[in-house]
Formats: C-alpha cells, structure tokens, sequence
C-alpha cells in the first residue's frame, strides 16, 4: 500500500511538472458559439487564432498550423484536447477478420492545409517569454475537391478516381453527428471515421542536428465539414439486380392454395435526390422527395383487382468501410457482399411513414381500345401502363387495371444525414425500401405484401450559382504541384494485425513546406 501511495504521488508531480514546462496552446475560431459544434461547408472560410503561453521561459524554433481531413479510429481525438504527435493526420479503417482471429486496418490523411507564418510573425528571438500571449491568426478555405495525387491506387474506371477526390463529410464522430446544436446519431460504424481537426503544433529543432526536431506541444480542435454534393446521374438497376428492385411481379390468390385472381405488377423508379439545406439555414419543413409506385394488375377473367392496404416505407443507410481501397463502387450482393479480405459493411434503417392507400383508385384499360387510337394518338394513361409497367408474361386477356400511390420521403429529425459519397477507403448510400399491403377475400391470416428497393441519392444544395472555385479564384502553381504532389499508398494485410499507412497527402500552401522530421 505504501508503495502504490509513493508511486502515485511521483506520477502526479512528474505529470504537474510535464504540464508546467510545456507551451499551452489554445485554438479559437471566430463566430463559434459556447457548447456548439462549428460547422463549414465547401467555399467557407475558417478564421481564428492560436494563441501560446508558457509558465516559464522557452526556446522554439517553428509553429505549424495546420486543417488536416482523415478517416480516423473512434474515440482516439477529442473535441478540444491534446494530441499524441505519433496520431496527427491519420486516417484509419479497421475491419473485424472472419477467417483468423484479429483486426486490419488502414490509415489515410487525404487533406492538408498548412496556414504559411511569415517570419515576421514570430518573437525575436524564438522565444516564448513567461506572462506574455502570443497569437498567431490562421485562414482556410474549404476546397471543393481533392488533389488528384490523393487517390493512386488502380481503380476500374475514370468516375471513380474523380468520385475518390470529392471532399468526403464528418461521419462516424459522435461528438460531431448533429446538426451544430445537439448530437445526433449519423449511422455509421464505430471501427471508421472521418473527422476534420485544426491542429496547432511547437517545435523545436536539435542543437546537434537541425533534421532532428522535438515537439513540444501539440493540440487540436475538430471540426464539422459537410462539404457541396451535386447529384449524380441515377444508378442502371437492371431486370436481375442482386440488392436493388425496381420490379416486382406476384400472383395475387384469394387465399392459401387457393384460385389466382391475376398478377400484381409494381414498378418504381430512382426519385429525385434528396437536398440537405446548407449548414446556414434553418429549414422551416422536413427535407424531403417523393417517390411514385405505379400497379398493374392483370386478371384472370373478369376478376377485380385487390384493395390496397398501406405503404410503408424505409431509408437504410449503407456504409462501406474497407482496410484497402476500393477499385470499384461498393454495392451490396446477396448474402456475402465483398469478395475481399478486410471490407465490411454497416447498415442502419430509418423507419419514415406507414401510409393508408386504400383510397388510390384503379382505373380500368382495354387493350383494343388502345390498338384503335393508333400509334400517334395513344393516351398517357396507355402508354404509361404498356411502357413504363409493362404486362405480365401471363395476361392474354383484354382488360386490365393501373393505379399509382405517390409516397412523401421525409427524413426524420432524430438522425443526421450525410451526403452520399465514395472515398477510397469509405462511401456511404442510400436506399428506400418500399412495401405495400393489399387485400384479398379469404385472406383473414397474412396480409400479401410486394417490396420494392430503389437506390436515392441525399445531396447538399450549393451556395454560389457559379462554381466556388472559379469565385474563390484559386490557383496551384507548377512549383507547388512539383512539390507537394506525392503518391499515396494504402494496402490491406491479412497477416498482420494492423496496417499502417502514415505518408502526408498533397498540400495546399502558398509558402514552401518545411520538412519536420518528429523526434
């Protein structure tokens, strides 16, 4: 016991020393409030300063500040806390091994933005004196994409690298899953994160060799980024889709091993994306689209269509997390979706509205009727139903029905929603599902449902009407390209445990970078 008590006590007074000797370095943005998140998106400005002070007095030789993009473990940062030097500007996956024991994983730093400090700025000489502040005013630009050296590995197509240099959103952190007020629950798997932190850094070269440099203290503060994602062109789902349906057909009975009264055919297509507002409105409604469901029903003989019941319908976000980068879109496949070692995937689902629809009415159609307009004077209602649902390889008759249910997708409150997007190590989609319930006479016991899955695209709304970089006016010279554009390198291992890729993406800086070399 008296041991334990002399060891404990040395700890504090080695840890109360440790504290005392180095620099204490404070990061403040402008415009934050108390107690809330700050959040940018892309083209915004984060302005504010670091500000430096010492106990006693000490001798510095460089400060770095730095904006720094990574996909990152849960839990290793906090929001405003110090940070291991080993740990700056990692990005990490780590994916649970089926076959052996063990975890792998990979680390990516996709962004780097280094605020350029002009000589005259620092203390002369570099020395940080005791009961003085000193500050150091810092400016970056969210851009609205990546360099393209960020992303080297072989990938299946040209769409890929480009969708891989897209700025990728805050995920995963659940100090930052919200919408800048209160922390909400963004869906995503606690082995992967991105995160976003301004970083602050003291640095002090050796006296015997100048490569050599010791850190004296570092400290970060994470940010909020839910960059501009324009809508994509919508996703070929084709007849035999392994995840998606856009198609179903079913035969609709009066009850089990009974009759058949016709086939039910129900199509969708992919709806308009959804648009998240910008991070600086307040929307006055729930965002939302709409989706339409339109039927077919082919009788057998004279038979009446089923009375619709109601239609529910559901949002599953999908996020893909792999050790290695991804040469190709993630999508979902039967019941062992990834054919790689080290690639996972999470998926959450968001209930959104049971609706009645037993009032959508069903329309009767001939086909002689259509057959006698011709070609030229066919009716929308005709060609809608021929074209869009198209028949069943069993009607043979004459008459049929067509009904559409149009269905409100609003995304509810209590969960934050992220644009979709792929980056070489994570992507996040989305997808609806929607089931509706019809009746028939002699079914008392299980009410027939047809499900169908249609992909849908969340997207944020744009601020500038022209592009943001053409208005930001932003220029990479030759000279920085040269120096700044190295290959990046991530690769999965089955034999070891972890993977670590620790190589600097390409910076973004208008001064020459300064190599440190971390003791």
């Amino acid at each position: 016991m008296v041991t334990t008590s002399v060891i404990s006590r040395g700890s504090e007074t080695l840890d109360a020393f440790t504290r005392r000797s180095q620099p204490k370095i404070d990061i403040h943005l402008d415009g934050q409030k108390p107690g809330l998140v700050s959040s940018y998106t892309t083209g915004d400005q984060i302005d504010g300063t670091v500000t430096i002070t010492v106990d006693h007095d000490i001798r510095f030789d460089e400060i770095e500040i730095v904006l720094q993009g990574m996909i990152i473990a849960p839990r290793q940062l906090g929001l405003c806390a110090p940070v291991p030097d080993l740990d700056i500007g990692i990005s990490r996956t780590t994916v649970e091994r089926a076959a052996c024991p063990g975890r792998t994983g990979s680390e990516h730093m996709f962004l780097k933005l280094r605020q350029p400090i002009e000589e005259t700025d620092y203390p002369t000489p570099r020395m940080f004196e005791a009961g003085h502040k000193y500050t150091f005013a810092f400016q970056f630009v969210i851009p609205d994409q990546l360099l393209p050296q960020v992303c080297t590995h072989m990938r299946k197509n040209d769409a890929v690298h480009r969708s891989h240099t897209m700025l990728p959103p805050t995920l995963g952190d659940p100090m930052l899953a919200g919408n800048g007020k209160s922390l909400l629950d963004d869906m995503a798997p606690e082995m992967s994160q991105i995160s976003y932190i301004i970083r602050a850094g003291v640095f002090r070269r050796s006296s015997t060799d100048q490569r050599q440099v010791k850190t004296l203290a570092n400290f970060a503060k994470k940010v909020r980024i839910i960059p501009i994602v324009e809508e994509e062109p919508p996703i070929d789902v084709g007849d035999h889709h392994q995840y998606y349906c856009t198609r179903k057909e079913k035969s609709v009975r009066r009850g089990f091993l009974r009759g058949k009264l016709g086939r039910m055919i129900a199509t969708t297509v992919q709806p308009k994306p959804i648009r998240l507002l910008p991070l600086s409105c307040e929307a006055p409604d729930t965002v939302s689209t709409v989706a339409t469901v339109q039927l077919r029903f082919d009788p057998v003989g004279n038979e009446m269509p089923p009375k619709l019941g109601s239609m529910t319908s559901k949002l599953k976000a999908s996020t893909f997390y792999s050790a290695g980068p991804w040469e190709d879109y993630p999508c979902q496949s039967g019941s062992m979706p990834f054919s790689q070692v080290g690639q996972g995937l999470f998926n959450e689902s968001v209930p959104l509205s049971t609706m009645c629809v037993a009032s959508a009415q069903w329309q009767k159609h001939s086909t002689s009727d259509c057959e006698r307009r011709g070609s030229t004077q066919t009716t929308s209602t005709c060609s809608e139903d021929s074209t869009s649902v198209g028949t069943s390889p069993e009607f043979t008759g004459e008459t049929y029905y067509t009904a559409s249910v149009v269905i409100p997708v609003n995304l509810p409150a209590s969960k934050t929603f992220v644009p979709t997007f792929h980056s070489c190590l994570m992507s996040r989609t989305y997808s609806l599902d929607l089931s509706l319930s019809y009746h028939t006479p002699g079914t008392n016991v299980l009410t027939p449902t047809v499900t169908l899955r249609v992909p849908v695209q969340i997207i944020t709304q744009t601020k500038y009407a022209s592009s943001v970089k053409s208005e930001l006016g932003l220029v990479v010279t030759q000279a920085e390209l040269d120096e700044y554009f190295s290959p990046r390198s991530v690769t999965a291992s089955i034999n070891e445990p972890v993977v670590n890729v620790n190589l600097a993406p390409p910076e973004y800086s208008e001064a020459t970078a300064r190599s440190i070399v971390r003791a």
